[in-house]
This record gives structure tokens, sequence and C-alpha cells, in this order.
């Protein structure tokens, strides 16, 4: 009996003991703090199952722990999401589970980058790339929608890393009318060799059509028959929802990184192109952060 006793002692106080070692930020403290955000609930969860339990001081520091809070759940996230590959059981489940491995890369790319003290990052610069964070997930689950499948992505979307991008977007704060600065009428961010292309002048035409035989072409047909073709001034691809294909992954052009500029350039989709009807859910350009 009492070596019983001796045993429930010791239970509750290893009970304690754990407790002790998982209880994060004060829960006073962080109600305070998740009520501001349009997701209080995880917020609090989380915040309250941190190892830190050191007051939350300012709202600069409440949207430091925010951020490091969602990048922890997004590399987990990443993480399962690895997992559910051979679960895939035909072509269609595999190209969004793809899609979606892709796109939890870019989301913890971003979200460490907008972390990162050696990247600039203004508060305008944070909003974008962490709403492109939060873009990416959204297309991952609309691929899975778009191809009919359904019971693979709860899994995937139930993790709460959008709830928690949501709140560090609201805990960030940029004034809707606020007008990020211009140099010569370009954004601050654009540098000199891209201002001086995007400023030069109109290109060289490069045929004329005039009907008094001043130019190379008499009539519009001779010009376009004497043109090069589509397949080398027009970009086109035929790729769709309907081919089993996600939207994300239709694109007939897609950039992804910083720093992409397109000028005076046509991106279309194929058999519109040839005079077909137009593809359901097929985009000819797509560009991620």
């Amino acid at each position: 009996m009492m070596a019983f006793r001796a045993y429930i002692i010791n239970f509750v106080f290893l009970c304690i003991l754990v407790a002790s070692t998982v209880s994060g930020y004060n829960q006073k403290d962080v109600k305070a703090w998740c009520s501001q955000t349009p997701n209080p609930k995880p917020c609090e969860y989380f915040l309250t199952h941190n190892s830190n339990n050191e007051p939350i001081k300012s709202e600069s520091e409440f949207l430091k722990i925010s951020m490091k809070l969602v990048l922890d759940r997004a590399i987990l996230a990443k993480t399962h999401a690895f997992t559910l590959g051979p679960k895939c059981r035909d072509t269609r489940e595999k190209a969004a589970w793809e899609d979606c491995i892709k796109l939890y890369d870019l989301t913890v790319s971003k979200i460490n980058e907008t972390m990162d003290p050696n990247v600039k990052c203004s508060k305008l610069d944070a909003q974008t790339w962490l709403s492109t964070a939060l873009t990416n997930l959204d297309t991952c689950r609309a691929g899975f929608l778009e191809l009919g499948v359904t019971d693979i992505v709860l899994p995937l979307m139930s993790n709460n890393v959008s709830n928690l991008l949501c709140n560090t977007l609201a805990i960030n704060k940029v004034p809707f009318n606020y007008t990020p600065p211009e140099k010569d009428g370009f954004p601050s961010w654009v540098k000199p060799g891209d201002r001086k292309l995007l400023q030069s002048s109109t290109p060289k035409d490069n045929a004329v059509v005039a009907k008094d035989g001043s130019g190379n072409f008499k009539t519009i047909k001779e010009a376009i028959d004497a043109a090069s073709g589509s397949g080398k001034t027009i970009i086109t691809g035929s790729k769709s929802v309907g081919g089993g294909t996600t939207t994300f992954n239709s694109a007939t052009v897609a950039a992804v990184g910083d720093g992409f500029i397109a000028q005076a350039s046509k991106f279309t989709v194929g058999t519109f192109l040839a005079g077909g009807s137009w593809i359901p859910s097929s985009v000819p350009f797509t560009s991620g952060l």
C-alpha cells in the first residue's frame, strides 16, 4: 500500500514537472495579444505550448514570435506533406501532391527570408512575402479540389499554417493607402539597368506596310505571310485541368523568384491561338516570389 502511494506521489510530481517544462508564455499576456488577431484560438494554443515563458513586451516582439511560430508549423507541415506521396492513388493525386511539395517549399523559403536579419525587408516587403506564402497554401488546396481529390487534402491543410499566416499579416499592419517610394516613376527596388531597359524607346519596327510601296510590304497579308511564325514570336502551351494538370502547373510560362521583368511579351494557350476553343482552367502565365 505504501509503495502504491509512493507511486501515486511520484506520478503526480512527474506530471507537474512535465507541465512546467511545456508551459509557454503567460496565459494572460497570450490572451491579450492573440485577441488582436483574426484567429486567436490557434495563436493562444501554440503560444501557451511554447517553451518560452518570457513576457511579450511589444507589438514588434509579438510579430517576431508569431513569425517564428508559423515558420515552425510550416516546416512540420512540409515534412508531413512528403510522407503523403506514397498514398497518392493515381496521376491526378500525384500531380496535386507534387504541386503542394513545391508550394510548401516556397512558403518556408519566403517566411525564412522575411525573418532573416541579413535581408533588407520593409513592412511592405514583409506583407508581400507573407501574402505570397499564404497564397501558396491556397493554391495547394485548390489543386486537389480542381482534380476532384478531397480526402488527401485534409491532412495537408489542417495544420493551422494558413491561420497563423493570417495572424502575422494582421499584426504587421501595412496601411492600405501606403505608397512605396519611387524613383523616376519606378519602385525604388527596380535596378538602374532594368529601369533603363524599361525606359528605352519603342523597338524598331520589323516591317512597314505602305500601299504606295515606300515600306517593306504593300498589304498586311503580305507582311503576315512573311512573318517568322507564332513559334518564334509567341510562347504557347496547352496544359489544363481537363488534361489532368493543376491550374498552377498549367501555365505556359512560370516565373518563380525575384527580379523577373517582361516587356512587350505575349503568352497564350496553344489551342486558343490556333483557333480552337478556350481551355478551361488553364493560364498563360504565372509569377511567384
